[in-house]
């Protein structure tokens, strides 16, 4: 199959902005991705996620009223499915200093350039070519199903509510994630993020000394607790691969939102509130991690007099398929042959929908196409070269599912 057609399919991928959040133009995703599903030759159903549901798991709430979520769920063959593909259609913000529109694909040599891109969009491409390529040559001989899933940028939400509100429980799943061809990951370090708040006493500027700074506060107690938590952290490294040296330890990231909930310059504020990520390694559980984190922070927010607060908004623990898949021996040996090298195991800083179908026992690995680095980055790109590589591929991969069942 030539590129034409994957990339017409990611130029109008990209043309629709799912945002997230608040998770605009998610309808209209799902009826393009419904239509497009339907014309290569899969049963479609859409799923609409109860806003209910929705109030008591989006991060972002209540952000998400006015915008309904629908996974699209597609399938071919009768029987119980061989093989689960899980893609998500949401994109996060595409933020400031594009050189064009983020969301009018661009092509530059081997770039394609554009939100969505590299996360995850060029896997959704490569997927519905090999597809359309498959059921075109009449080779798709055995089920499969997929879906398509929104919130994936907002911890997994819809992957969360397909496997533990709908029981989906597949025994091979398959995301297209961006890992790029050279790279297979099996899993991801554990993940909690959420909020930290300095309670000082509000009062006029003018009259400072009235009042108990909650921002210089809170710099003080990060200044003074940080260098302690990277310490303790520091002391268990993982034995898990992972791609950089600094990403087989447990890491804490802080001030990715930060804010002052008065928003007035005239005011000592008398809250401070920023969020905290906190990367967990497989060795080391989440709680134990964050409690860590908690006992450290409350010390030095005592010693300054003040209260502090730490809200958990996302908490998800480490997944990893084991090495010894009959699913991960039978991607590597496919992308092998293809590529001609076997790509690098690893497990992945970042969080994948993995994490809920391991939980319920599913072997599940990520191979995708992708730039590294590019995820979430201003004038995000992907390469054609890549997309062609995974278009075959996922083709191989649809058509010799023998050596799968």
């Amino acid at each position: 199959m030539s590129l034409d057609y994957t990339i017409e399919l990611l130029r109008k991928l990209v043309a629709i902005p799912t945002v997230n959040p608040p998770g605009k133009n998610y309808r209209e995703m799902a009826l393009f991705l419904k239509d497009e599903l339907e014309n290569i030759g899969l049963d479609v159903e859409l799923i609409e996620i109860p806003e209910e549901y929705l109030d008591k798991h989006y991060p972002y709430a209540p952000r998400h009223k006015g915008y309904p979520r629908y996974i699209v769920y597609a399938r071919y063959g009768k029987g119980d499915p061989v093989l689960h593909f899980n893609c998500h259609y949401d994109v996060v913000p595409p933020g400031k200093g594009w050189k064009s529109d983020p969301f009018t694909l661009r092509i530059e040599d081997d770039k394609v350039i554009g939100r969505g891109t590299t996360d995850m969009k060029g896997g959704i491409a490569a997927l519905l070519s090999a597809f359309k390529k498959s059921v075109e040559d009449n080779m798709l001989k055995h089920p499969i199903e997929a879906v398509f899933v929104p919130d994936e940028e907002s911890g997994g939400i819809g992957t969360k509510y397909l496997v533990e509100e709908l029981g989906f429980k597949p025994k091979y799943v398959l995301i297209p994630e961006p890992t790029s061809s050279e790279r297979l990951a099996i899993g991801h370090k554990g993940m909690i993020r959420g909020l930290i708040k300095v309670i000082g006493k509000q009062c006029h500027a003018s009259r400072p000394w009235l009042g108990i700074n909650a921002f210089e506060k809170a710099c003080i107690i990060v200044s003074s607790a940080l260098p302690e938590i990277r310490k303790e952290l520091g002391k268990t490294k993982s034995k898990y691969p992972f791609i950089d040296e600094g990403a087989a330890y447990t890491t804490l990231s802080l001030g990715g939102y930060a804010i002052s909930p008065v928003m007035k310059d005239n005011v000592v504020p008398g809250e401070f509130i920023f969020s905290f990520d906190l990367r967990v390694i497989p060795e080391t559980d989440n709680k134990t991690a964050y409690s860590l984190i908690e006992n450290i922070f409350k010390k030095h927010a005592e010693t300054q007099k003040v209260k502090i607060i730490i809200e958990k908004l996302i908490d998800i623990p480490a997944a990893i398929t084991p090495p010894n898949s009959p699913l991960l021996e039978y991607v590597k040996n496919i992308a092998t042959q293809i590529l001609q090298i076997e790509p690098i195991i690893f497990v992945n800083t970042g969080r994948y929908d993995l994490v809920y179908y391991r939980v319920k026992g599913s072997h599940a690995v990520v191979y995708g196409p992708g730039v590294l680095g590019q995820a979430h980055a201003v004038n995000e790109y992907n390469k054609l070269s890549e997309l062609k590589k995974f278009v075959k591929i996922y083709t191989a991969i649809l058509e010799n599912m023998d050596k799968l069942t």
